[in-house]
């Protein structure tokens, strides 16, 4: 198993050292396993979360187009966050801006937009920080890699 990393990642998510990895172009999502035209996993901070399923919505949603034209499998987002923290935080019995620079997103805007994504067929994971994020990642590889296999044999 190789995954590729997108050229345009800035701080790459990390894999145990016998996991092998490349740097390449991707038409989309920023890892994918090498020589997979029909999936690939897209990486999100909290901040990048929040402005895609905003002011980038109608860009996002070219993207998602262009995975549906690829026939993928399966359509993953891992953002680096978790959702209480992302969409809800309370302190002393009151409400406070959540933890990303989007303040005027509400939690209503952001809990709408990922029902729109699920409907979609796009699965939304909040995996809490970029390590763990990483490591969600390689499962969902793994599971990737084994379908591979079991259609090969077939």
């Amino acid at each position: 198993m190789v995954i590729v990393i997108d050229t345009r990642e800035q701080r790459p998510w990390s894999f145990p050292p016998h996991i092998e990895v490349e740097v390449g172009t991707l038409r989309t999502g920023d890892y994918a396993l090498k020589n997979d035209e029909q999936f690939a996993i897209e990486r999100k901070s909290a901040d990048d979360f929040v402005g895609t399923v905003s002011l980038g919505w109608h860009r996002f949603v070219k993207e998602l187009n262009r995975m549906d034209a690829a026939n993928f499998v399966a359509k993953v987002v891992i953002v680096e966050t978790d959702f209480e923290t992302f969409c809800f935080r309370i302190r002393q019995g009151a409400i406070i801006p959540p933890d990303h620079e989007h303040t005027r997103c509400t939690p209503q805007f952001l809990m709408k937009r990922i029902a729109e994504l699920t409907m979609r067929g796009i699965s939304v994971i909040f995996a809490g920080n970029a390590e763990l994020a990483s490591a969600i990642a390689l499962r969902i590889f793994f599971e990737r890699e084994r379908k591979l296999q079991e259609n090969a044999e077939k």
